[in-house]
């Protein structure tokens, strides 16, 4: 067996894994919802992609170093002139260099069309959440039943006996999550068939999830107002704001998370 020939192989299968991980990481839903709805794409969901990813990419940097090993002659070759010398700023590189540095600089500054795709990605996150029913409040499925029911004003018995009624094994102590991974379902499930004979009664701010991503336009949509009225609160509280501004960006500007001010603007 060739080991140089593995060390490719090596490297082309990594990076298929690591493209086909990247894609799906890339479309998968934020955190609190993929482990709200038990998200899944092919048996896998956003946790495991996101391990599978890691490990190959340690595969795929060993591999590279071995590959440049294998080929440092071919390699040293790419920095040469036409007399032979060693040139490490070659017009070659030069390029490899301003194209790296622009998808960098690019990325990093929400420069178009790099903020494009990025905007794109968050869009089909964001659709996700359209899609499955919210969480009540942010990360509810790592909440005891108990806490859980105290928190959307359920009753605890009722919600016991519910679970019951539909062959769900459950305890107060259980978590959202415990219970739904032991009856092989989602935290989403779990709440929908609570919510099925019991009201969900949380205050507005507390239901809201996301602020990190949102923009001013989606929060206003959550918080059942209209894009300007929210914008004109927000100058109240000296906030600057457009509808396509990132809301937590705009709070951190004034020293105050998301939710302190949506607290502070009486929702």
């Amino acid at each position: 067996m060739s080991l140089k020939k593995i060390t490719s192989l090596t490297m082309l299968l990594s990076m298929v894994l690591m493209t086909y991980t990247g894609i799906m990481l890339f479309i998968s839903p934020p955190g609190r919802v993929a482990k709200w709805s038990n998200w899944e794409i092919l048996g896998l969901g956003k946790e495991e992609y996101a391990q599978v990813h890691s490990t190959f990419m340690v595969l795929f940097i060993i591999a590279t170093i071995l590959h440049i090993y294998y080929n440092w002659k071919p390699i040293l070759s790419y920095m040469k002139n036409k007399a032979k010398v060693v040139v490490i700023f070659t017009k070659e590189m030069a390029v490899a260099f301003v194209l790296t540095l622009l998808f960098l600089v690019g990325t990093l500054n929400g420069i178009s069309p790099f903020s494009t795709f990025i905007d794109f990605g968050e869009d089909i996150k964001n659709s996700w959440e359209q899609k499955y029913e919210k969480a009540p409040y942010s990360h509810a499925e790592l909440d005891t039943l108990e806490k859980f029911t105290l928190k959307v004003n359920f009753d605890l018995e009722k919600s016991l006996a519910i679970l019951k009624s539909k062959n769900i094994e459950a305890s107060g102590m259980d978590t959202l999550k415990d219970i739904a991974k032991n009856n092989n379902i989602s935290a989403q499930k779990v709440f929908s068939i609570l919510s099925e004979k019991q009201k969900v009664s949380i205050k507005k701010s507390d239901s809201l999830s996301g602020l990190g991503r949102k923009k001013v336009s989606e929060i206003a949509d959550d918080l059942g107002v209209k894009t300007e009225e929210l914008i004109t609160k927000l100058k109240v509280l000296g906030i600057e704001a457009k509808s396509d501004d990132k809301f937590k960006g705009l709070c951190e500007s004034i020293g105050k998370r998301p939710k302190e001010v949506i607290e502070e603007l009486g929702f």
